[in-house]
């Protein structure tokens, strides 16, 4: 199954595509503009993900032990890369340049579905990169900023 969120920018298109495809397809392919609080339920769901390199993907990737094909925005400078490549060379993800996707983008994915053993691996390496307790650290650095003063 599929799971495409888009945003709402090019939703009537996606719409039109996804009522394009054959039948067959279609039971197997879900496009919503957002998920909002269902992500975390897709999150959980997914076997893989393919998504933009932003720093979100920094936390719920590994938070999920997803394994990703990165995309860095390009028109984003250049810290999606660094953030594509911060996992990709840990093991978590693989980066795919946005004007690779055309040629690379089917092969790669049907590679990646097919070998449970390298997404088992890929899982791994992103779960190793999860601070389940970050949120606590980071208000400890708060309260330690503050002089120790709780509100």
């Amino acid at each position: 199954q599929v799971i495409h969120i888009s945003g709402t920018l090019d939703w009537a298109e996606v719409e039109q595509q996804a009522a394009a495809l054959p039948a067959g397809l279609q039971a197997y392919y879900r496009a919503y503009p957002y998920l909002h609080e269902r992500m975390g339920a897709a999150f959980r769901a997914a076997d893989l993900v393919l998504a933009r390199a932003g720093a979100s993907m920094l936390g719920e990737g590994p938070a999920f032990g997803l394994p990703a094909v990165l995309v860095p925005y390009p028109y984003a400078w250049r810290y999606q890369k660094v953030n594509a490549d911060y996992l990709a060379d840990r093991g978590a993800g693989i980066r795919l340049n946005d004007e690779d996707m055309g040629e690379q983008l089917g092969p790669l994915l049907l590679d990646l579905l097919g070998d449970e053993k390298q997404l088992a691996t890929m899982s791994a390496a992103a779960r190793a990169l999860d601070i389940p307790d970050a949120p606590a650290r980071i208000a400890q650095v708060l309260v330690d900023l503050a002089g120790g003063k709780q509100a």
